[in-house]
């Protein structure tokens, strides 16, 4: 009975840790790509954006400029330009949960609230 009562809460913890480590991951991408247009002045053709491919949009692995691939562990996430005109990019992530097709709205909304992050 015990287990019934505690698993919910632990699979909640392991995907709370799991979204926390994309954020970081992604924190860090996205000072990256941000830091290469202000040094260059240019989008870097490195950088997979939804305006160069529309299938960009779910992406699950994060590929450095420097070559490092990160495998995300609980989500996706799209870059695009900068959608204010102040050029660079924005970025926005997902936990898996956020738009799971056997989710119902109240768990959806509950991670829209929590687990997205957008980087502007």
């Amino acid at each position: 009975m015990l287990v019934g009562v505690l698993a919910p809460q632990y699979l909640s913890y392991i995907h709370k840790a799991k979204v926390a480590a994309d954020q970081a991951n992604l924190k860090n991408y996205y000072t990256e790509i941000q830091m290469d247009y202000i040094t260059t002045g240019k989008y870097n053709s490195m950088v997979p954006t939804v305006q160069n491919s529309p299938a960009d949009y779910m992406q699950r692995e994060i590929h450095f400029l420097n070559g490092q691939t990160v495998k995300l562990k609980a989500g996706y996430f799209a870059v695009t330009e900068d959608t204010r005109s102040q050029g660079g990019y924005n970025l926005c992530y997902h936990c898996d949960l956020c738009t799971a097709a056997d989710a119902d709205e109240q768990t959806k909304q509950k991670h829209l609230e929590t687990c997205m992050i957008t980087f502007l």
